[in-house]
């Protein structure tokens, strides 16, 4: 992989920004991603590095010069994003990059683009204490500038959090929250958020994390419906262990707007070993293949944006 060969592809992107809609030549591009990002051990090779923290001082510049009345989505790494609507900066589940558990990788950001996320961000929101999920570099830094956190109490003990506060003991206007948990096989697992905000504009948007459930997901719509809330936008991740596909659950009952989360997360893939680590690219546009043909579902790679209307 040579950064030459991201930064042309991401050129090209460019040219054919993000939509909800079908769109078979920024498809043809996303799919070189997959291409490029497959080849083994690529989160060691120092030019994709070098390619996420150049997208990741784009988006902060983009964060700070925008002032669109629109809400407006940005991309990080995997299931990292922030979120601008009106003058609220909220952050969530964004990390470092990637962080290994076998070793380091160069897939990471510098401590100086810690400390101007940390400066934007106004709102920080975890859905669980997962590395790919969060960073304590930013959060200890959040914490030190006053910044609302919020989480589950396990990721505030697990990651010594003083700051930050407890979804199960948190309410705000804007924003409902759910302490769900991930389960594998009807077994209760870690403690994992919801949160449905809602933005200025009216419409609403869900989290969940990661790796859905029967018992945990329906419990999640039950919430929903019990707040008389509707989903209008969902980052989500294909992942399922059992009961109904959530695409197809959120698809039937709001027919929202989805877009990808948890693509192309290395952690996940064991060293040496070549392809997809989590979802490519090429699997996100099969499993979201009925909304996406019904120009309901935008495709992000790092550093993209898109206006939530």
């Amino acid at each position: 992989m040579k950064y030459s060969d991201l930064d042309v592809l991401f050129q090209q992107l460019q040219n054919v920004p993000p939509t909800f809609a079908v769109s078979p030549e920024r498809r043809k591009l996303l799919l070189q991603v997959d291409s490029l990002l497959c080849e083994a051990d690529s989160e060691l090779n120092p030019d994709l590095g070098k390619f996420y923290r150049e997208k990741v001082d784009n988006i902060i510049r983009e964060v700070k010069d925008y002032s669109g009345d629109t809400p407006r989505l940005w991309k990080l790494y995997s299931s990292g994003f922030l979120l601008k609507d009106k003058s609220r900066v909220i952050a969530i589940d964004i990390n470092g990059g990637c962080t290994s558990g076998i070793g380091r990788t160069r897939l990471v950001l510098h401590n100086e683009q810690f400390e101007a996320l940390a400066e934007i961000i106004d709102e920080y929101y975890n859905t669980h204490s997962h590395i790919d999920h969060i960073n304590e570099t930013l959060c200890d830094l959040l914490a030190a500038k006053g910044k609302l956190m919020v989480m589950p109490q396990e990721a505030v003990r697990r990651w010594l959090f003083d700051g930050a506060t407890p979804v199960e003991e948190f309410s705000a206007p804007h924003v409902k929250t759910f302490l769900n948990y991930q389960g594998v096989d009807g077994k209760k697992g870690l403690d994992c958020a919801m949160y449905l905000f809602t933005l200025s504009n009216g419409k609403t948007i869900l989290w969940r994390g990661d790796i859905y459930h029967r018992d945990g997901f329906n419990a999640c719509m039950e919430h929903i419906d019990s707040w008389q809330k509707r989903v209008d936008y969902a980052p989500l991740t294909p992942y399922y262990t059992s009961g109904d596909a959530p695409i197809a659950i959120l698809d039937k009952k709001f027919a929202c707007r989805f877009l990808n989360c948890h693509e192309w997360e290395f952690t996940h893939r064991k060293p040496g070993v070549k392809g997809p680590a989590t979802q490519c690219f090429e699997e996100l546009y099969g499993a979201f293949a009925i909304p996406y043909q019904d120009n309901r579902t935008a495709f992000l790679f790092w550093g993209e944006s898109i206006e939530l209307d």
